[in-house]
């Protein structure tokens, strides 16, 4: 697993899968263990977060990521990062501005996403 293959992961195949609303791709970058823990410190399973995304109809506008840092140890890799979406639920448009930490391990198939955190920021 290289910084470049963690990078495409994230800013095309995870970033991109969340704006095209394919669930089944994002599932696949995903692990089964995967948690996701929200600015409000809810945490969130694999099959919590693909739920919400399917039946709680949260689609993603827009995705703006900066300030990208990438660390390999070993057959993991710590990406950190500064974002900007613009989410849509139920007709009510949400702009975030976040700091995150995503976790990804190797994987036959590619870099698979075993955690993401992120913090609220100001604007």
């Amino acid at each position: 697993m290289t910084e470049a293959e963690v990078l495409s992961t994230h800013v095309d195949l995870f970033n991109g899968a969340l704006k095209s609303r394919a669930w089944d791709q994002l599932a696949a970058i995903y692990s089964d263990d995967y948690t996701l823990v929200r600015p409000d410190g809810s945490v969130l399973s694999k099959e919590e977060v693909l739920t919400d995304l399917r039946v709680g109809g949260l689609e993603f506008k827009e995705v703006e990521v900066a300030d990208v840092k990438v660390r390999i140890h070993g057959d993991a890799a710590i990406l950190t990062g500064v974002s900007r979406t613009v989410t849509s639920r139920q007709a009510k448009e949400t702009t975030s501005h976040f700091r995150f930490v995503a976790v990804y391990v190797a994987d036959r198939s590619g870099p698979r996403l075993v955690h993401f955190q992120s913090v609220s920021l100001a604007d």
